[in-house]
């Protein structure tokens, strides 16, 4: 195996692994919070792609870097969002720079479907951490009925939108990795396609109000 690396390089790199929580409105974060999504979702995408683009580059290859429909819009607080961002970002200037070598970059943007990244149990676990270590005047901000409202929002929504049919991912990784000329765009799942990515071009006061009525209001909400 390590002579066929030394004299044909490595064809396909998929960047998959990813984690979610901690999720939640901004105040409810501390630094660490958000460096503990990063390092996984974008410093770990970019160390890891790092390693293998002198074989890929020999090989002529496919990275193929697993983003979400939230590197376009961002739903909610906490590093998950941000490092989506930035692996769309990191994919894009990959892309161009390899173009030069024959490496083709491809983004896979998957809507929202049942894995341990949408795990309802463990996103509750961790929002109980969050609320239980929240100064009061912040807890006093959102009020004692917020935090299972927001829960239930967060059920709400995964049984609505989350499919079990991962397929719909696997697929476009395939042909990522496969096709003469792969896309260097790819969306996973009905959601993704219709609903999210379309509100993603649409004005922020838009995608503002459509997100505003997936989630409960705190006690001292202010209308501006």
């Amino acid at each position: 195996m390590d002579l066929h690396f030394f004299f044909f390089g490595l064809w396909g790199l998929v960047n998959n692994a990813g984690r979610s929580v901690p999720i939640g409105p901004t105040d409810w974060m501390q630094l660490d919070d958000f460096t503990a999504v990063l390092d996984v979702n974008l410093i770990g995408v970019i160390d890891v792609t790092l390693q293998f683009l002198p074989l890929l580059k020999k090989a002529q290859g496919r990275v193929v870097n697993v983003a979400s429909i939230l590197g376009r819009l961002s739903l909610i607080g906490g590093g998950y969002c941000l490092s989506k961002f930035g692996v769309e970002a990191f994919s894009d200037s990959l892309r161009r720079d390899m173009a030069h070598f024959g490496i083709k970059v491809s983004i896979i943007e998957p809507g929202f479907f049942k894995t341990a990244v949408t795990r309802l149990d463990l996103i509750e676990a961790d929002l109980k951490r969050l609320w239980t270590r929240l100064p009061q005047d912040i807890k006093a901000s959102y009020g004692t009925a917020y935090f299972g409202d927001y829960v239930k929002a967060q059920g709400f929504s995964m049984g609505i939108l989350c499919s079990p049919d991962i397929s719909k991912v696997t697929r476009c990784m395939e042909h990522a990795l496969t096709a003469y000329f792969p896309r260097s765009r790819y969306s996973g799942g009905w959601d993704a396609k219709l609903f999210w990515i379309p509100l993603s071009y649409l004005p922020s006061f838009v995608s503002d109000f459509v997100i505003s009525v997936l989630l409960p209001l705190p006690k001292d909400e202010r209308s501006i």
